[in-house]
């Protein structure tokens, strides 16, 4: 059996073609029987949180059109089924405005900046 691989995706970007790039890799790796871990912050925060839309961009309308699922959904709800863990830094939710007891129920971990980086020893770091 191949070694259980361990990637850090860190979404930084806003908008669709983020988001999704980041749910697909994420599911399909964990899929695959890897440990993943996706931490948004700054405009993938607000774009994984609905503050920052993305209905109007073009990939987003074709993935409509496709009746592709919203990457929102992938990474908030569909999530589970693949083994993928969402975290998010307190001071990035913070910096973005937003109230850490509002957002803590849709992440499995809310920690520290150094907390994320002691989790992430010996993982492939994504940054998307």
């Amino acid at each position: 059996m191949p070694e259980q691989r361990h990637l850090l995706i860190l979404l930084h970007r806003p908008g669709f073609e983020a988001i999704h790039q980041a749910a697909s890799i994420a599911l399909t790796a964990g899929s695959c029987g890897d440990h993943v871990t996706v931490a948004p912050f700054y405009g993938g925060l607000l774009t994984l949180l609905g503050k920052l839309s993305y209905d109007d961009e073009p990939a987003a309308v074709r993935a409509r059109a496709f009746s592709l699922p919203d990457p929102r959904h992938m990474l908030r709800e569909g999530r589970h089924a693949a083994g993928v863990r969402l975290v998010a830094c307190e001071s990035a939710i913070r910096l973005a405005g937003l109230a850490v007891e509002d957002v803590r129920p849709i992440f499995d971990e809310i920690l520290g900046f150094a907390g994320l980086w002691r989790g992430c020893t010996g993982a492939q770091i994504l940054y998307i």
